[in-house]
């Protein structure tokens, strides 16, 4: 470290472990940093032992999908090194390693982690002042770095990157010097100068290498007998410490980056900043320049081939020189080695196949009370620093990343703590010759789950036996059992057990005699004892088997008793005692249904929902219910649907638009499930105003195939509230309001049937109504439809608000067809279907709320004709103009944020006529802009919304990250929406014209491309 130590004393060859002060005895500056050394060589060692290289499976350092760094710790030859921070940042952003470039998204590459040690004095943290003290400087600190950086693929970062150079360096004091006077006490304080031996610690270092560090074609090096420690922050000349600016000195001009530059950097496109030398105290005039360093002297070396030569360099302020007496001061030999004559040391540092590190240094402690002129001060010394430590982390091929090598560099870059040690953790090699292992069972758990298919050919097996099937036997268990595949009945003995039935007169040896007594075995040589008087028994005499099989021949269903097993409930009913009992019931049962129960009033097991619920929920409190509703019409109830435990699921199917779920009175209120699933039905409301389905605390909710009408007063058509996951699916949602059909009402109140026909929104009520419509109309004459037609056309002249274009082209179409000669009853049913579809669109109410951002929602291919509201149940309507002007300023300027849940809402192919929020994030909102920032929390984290067409103006979506592509605005010049969140992603959509999007997000955190028709402001 260059800082003012008077030597570095650390030798741990020796052992120690401890340093002790004694009374009255000095302590030094080497005393107290060699016990640090100390202290943290057994820590180093312990950890070596313990963990080696590596990182710990929670919190380490790592490489993302994305080729950003997790911040984190890791463990390289025993010393820790942390990476600080908490979210991933790119390569471009270390702190450790400024300057950096972010890794590249082509080529391959491996990344691994540089840790090294540096020095940080009070020029770097001013912290390291004690105010107290007037600003006395105090001890310097040592800081840990960990530098990520890249490498050709072809290297291994661990074992073939030099940790330093190796160059050695001899020293020795020049015959011409004196010695101080032995008995002045401070004559050893002199610093090193002409004719004195002097006391001070010298520093050789490696300033920058230009070529590979094993074959460098440039070499600058620098010394100091202040072991570099006089630096200062740069001020002008006239400002710096007295004594400091002299001509016998150069100065290195740095800053924090040329300090955090050195070692070796393999990758491509990036060049490490150095420091600046200077002959002369002249302050640059571009960085590197914040603190400036002096130094005794430098040079710079080329080599060409094996030959190296000087191109410049100074020593206490005299030109270094190839020429002249080989004993001048600053003469300089070169070959295979470079000799200097120093001031007051002569240097020699090997040259020829040496490595050499931006860096590498040596010390060497000059004592005038033990040395001499001509002593040797240092002999084949190796670098003492700096010493790098490297650790694989992760391989990159056109910017995917692959973190682990094999199971073994997994482990190791997970390892756990030791009280949470599993199987996978432990590595595992075989050595079993059996076939049972191989390389692939690299841990103990695969090893551990490989015994599971343990087979006999893997078991070895010796015989001890002397005689029979196995004497003499050595093989495995498979061989021994496949032995006894061939085992034949005359090798195993048989003693006859009577003298009676088979047995009865024969001679029995083995088992094969009596085998052979059985092939003529007949039914009536074999007794039987009748076991009861009932079923084919009663009243029969039974002696042999024989008796017993002619009985079997006449045996009757109505002879067989049948007991139901506990899930047959259907044949647990009186009267079925017998299996013909139980067929005669099976054959009266009704089919259909498959692995379903169905329901319905004809051909069902239960004739309506609300019996099969109570049954089979409250009553028999099954966890798994799986209903089918039969064709045709079905009413319910509405009510609360609740399990009385947890983990119920309910599966309610029907077949199709063939199956019509009417509820009546109240919604459908499931509550408390674990999954909820209803599909393939229509389902109708009446007489409900509030809402139709209403899903509460249920886990998973999946809506498949499904139409859902109904006329909502207040509230909602359908809703869902903490979930987990909702998926809907090929759904069709209508919902109207009592005003939606109060234009085609007016207009249309021409004809007495046209008037009731939209006298009310309620789609059951229109189709009802639109047959006798049709007829009706067309029975008119020509002239009538055609008086009728004028009559449209001239209210709509009238009207005093505008149609929106597919409701105007709606009556349009009804035009055309009045005026025709002939019309059909099909015809007109299609067209005065449409007016009230468009009415309904343009003037919708709620049809589904969304209430909180709790769940993964997946919406896909459903035609909504409705309002679907985000975060509450009330929509908020457009949001005033000045409201956004303030939020808007308020998000660029970075006092307004988003908070997400994790949560992600992804809708795509849908079709729906508004996206609004609700009032509770409207009045969030005002509170923000009141308070001049906050936060906006609990949004869905990301919104994947592609291919979908919304056909009314004012959409109104928050999310934390939005992508919107492909999809279709049919607005022509209004606002088409407000979208505000953190981060915004449009892509393909389109307009009708000139209509815009207001986009509310962070300076630069949104992108566009190929937007057609529409004006994305923001």
């Amino acid at each position: 470290m260059k800082t003012q130590i008077s030597r570095d004393s650390f030798q741990p060859d020796k052992r120690y472990s401890g340093i002790h002060q004694q009374q009255g005895r000095m302590i030094t500056d080497a005393d107290w940093n060699e016990l640090v050394s100390i202290c943290r060589e057994q820590l180093t060692r312990a950890l070596v032992d313990v963990v080696g290289n590596g990182s710990p499976r929670s919190g380490a350092v790592s490489i993302k999908d994305d080729r950003t760094i997790q911040p984190g710790d890791l463990y390289v030859d025993g010393i820790r090194a942390e990476f600080p921070g908490k979210i991933p940042i790119a390569a471009s952003g270390q702190p450790d390693l400024p300057g950096y470039p972010a890794f590249p998204a082509t080529g391959s590459y491996l990344v691994y982690a540089d840790v090294w040690d540096r020095a940080v004095i009070s020029l770097e943290d001013g912290e390291l002042r004690d105010p107290g003290l007037h600003g006395a400087d105090t001890c310097t600190r040592t800081q840990t770095m960990l530098q990520v950086k890249t490498c050709p693929e072809t290297v291994d970062p661990e074992t073939e990157i030099p940790r330093k150079g190796n160059a050695t360096l001899s020293l020795a004091l020049h015959t011409n010097l004196e010695s101080g006077d032995p008995c002045d006490p401070c004559a050893g304080l002199i610093s090193a100068g002409k004719g004195r031996v002097g006391s001070y610690l010298f520093r050789l270092e490696v300033h920058a290498v230009e070529g590979e560090a094993a074959n460098p074609t440039r070499l600058i090096l620098k010394w100091s007998s202040e072991n570099g420690a006089e630096q200062y922050e740069t001020l002008t000349v006239e400002n710096m410490p007295p004594g400091f600016v002299t001509s016998k000195y150069v100065y290195e001009f740095h800053d924090l980056t040329t300090e955090k530059h050195l070692g070796l950097f393999l990758g491509t496109d990036f060049t490490p900043t150095r420091g600046v030398i200077k002959t002369a105290y002249e302050i640059p005039v571009s960085p590197p320049k914040d603190f400036v360093r002096r130094w005794d002297g430098f040079c710079v070396l080329t080599c060409s081939g094996a030959v190296w030569s000087l191109e410049t360099g100074v020593d206490r302020g005299i030109a270094l020189t190839t020429e002249g007496s080989s004993t001048a001061p600053g003469h300089v030999t070169l070959g295979s080695s470079v000799q200097i004559n120093l001031e007051a040391l002569q240097l020699s540092l090997d040259l020829a196949g040496k490595t050499f590190l931006p860096g590498d240094f040596w010390l060497a402690p000059v004592r005038e009370a033990i040395l001499d002129p001509g002593d040797e001060v240092l002999t084949d010394a190796d670098p003492q620093g700096i010493v790098h430590h490297y650790l694989r982390l992760a391989l990159v091929k056109d910017g995917a990343v692959s973190p682990f090598k094999d199971d073994a560099d997994k482990r190791r870059h997970r390892f756990p703590p030791l009280t949470d040690l599993s199987a996978h953790d432990v590595g595992y090699q075989t050595t079993c010759a059996s076939g049972l292992f191989d390389a692939t069972h690299d841990n103990v758990e695969k090893a551990l789950n490989r015994l599971c298919q343990l087979a006999a050919e893997h078991v070895a097996y010796t015989a001890t036996c002397a005689k029979g099937l196995y004497a003499g036997f050595s093989g495995t268990v498979k061989q021994a059992l496949d032995m006894i595949c061939e085992i034949q009945a005359s090798h195993i003995g048989f003693t006859k057990p009577c003298n009676t039935s088979i047995y009865q007169g024969s001679t029995i040896a083995t088992v094969e005699d009596a085998l052979k007594l059985l092939c003529n075995v007949t039914a009536g040589q074999i007794g039987f004892a009748k076991p009861c008087n009932t079923s084919i028994y009663q009243g029969k005499a039974v002696d042999t088997v024989d008796d017993v099989l002619k009985l079997l021949c006449d045996i009757q269903a109505g002879q067989i008793s049948y007991s139901p097993g506990g899930s047959c409930t259907f044949l647990n009913q009186p009267g079925i005692d017998t299996v013909q009992e139980a067929l005669d019931a099976l054959c009266a049962r009704p089919a259909g249904g498959g692995c379903r129960i169905t329901v319905g009033p004809e051909g069902g097991l239960f004739a309506t929902l609300e019996e099969a619920l109570e049954i089979l929920l409250e009553k028999e409190e099954r966890r798994d219910v799986c209903l089918c509703l039969l064709p045709g019409d079905h009413e319910f109830t509405g009510r609360l649907i609740e399990p009385k435990y947890e983990g119920v699921n309910l599966c309610l199917t029907g077949c199709g638009r063939g199956t019509r779920l009417h509820l009546l009175n109240k919604p459908a209120h499931f509550r408390g499930f674990a999954t909820v699933c209803l599909s393939d039905m229509e389902v109708v409301t009446r007489d409900m105003p509030e809402r139709a389905l209403l899903f509460e605390n249920c886990r998973d909710v999946c809506l498949k195939g499904m139409a859902l009408y109904g006329l909502v007063t207040e509230g909602f058509l359908m809703g869902v509230h903490s979930a987990r996951t909702v998926v809907m699916h090929d759904l069709e949602l209508e919902a109207s309001g009592p005003s939606s059909t109060e234009i085609p009402r007016k207009l249309l109140d021409l004809h007495p049937a046209l008037a009731a026909l939209y006298e009310t929104a309620d789609r059951t009520v229109f189709d009802k109504r639109i047959v006798e419509v049709t007829q009706a109309l067309s029975a008119l004459s020509v002239d009538e439809r055609r008086e009728i037609a004028a009559e449209v056309v001239k209210r709509l002249d009238e009207m005093s608000t505008s149609l929106a274009i597919r409701e105007n082209r709606s009556y349009g179409d009804l035009i055309s067809l009045l005026r025709q000669p002939a019309v059909s009853a099909v015809e007109l049913a299609a067209v005065l279907g449409k007016i009230r579809v468009e009415a309904v669109r343009e003037h919708p109410a709620v049809a589904l709320v969304i209430d909180d951002a709790g769940a993964d929602w997946t919406i896909e291919n459903c035609d909504i004709l409705g309002i679907v509201i985000l975060y509450g149940t009330l929509p908020s309507g457009p949001l005033p103009a000045e409201m956004l002007k303030a939020l808007y300023s308020l998000v660029k300027e970075g006092r307004v944020t988003f908070g997400g849940l994790g949560t992600t809402f992804r809708t795509t192919g849908c079709r729906l006529t508004r996206m609004d929020v609700s009032i509770a994030i409207q009045k969030r909102l005002a509170d923000i802009i009141e308070k001049q920032g906050g936060t906006l929390p609990a949004l869905f984290s990301s919104a994947l919304l592609g291919n979908l067409t919304l056909l009314h103006e004012d959409n109104q979506m928050a999310f934390l990250n939005t992508s919107l592509s492909s999809s279709v605005f049919e607005v022509s010049s209004a606002r088409a929406a407000v979208v505000m969140g953190s981060s915004t992603i449009y892509v393909g959509n389109r307009g009708e014209g000139e209509a815009a999007i207001m986009d509310i997000t962070p300076e630069g955190r949104s992108e566009r491309a190929a937007n057609l028709g529409l004006t994305i402001t923001g």
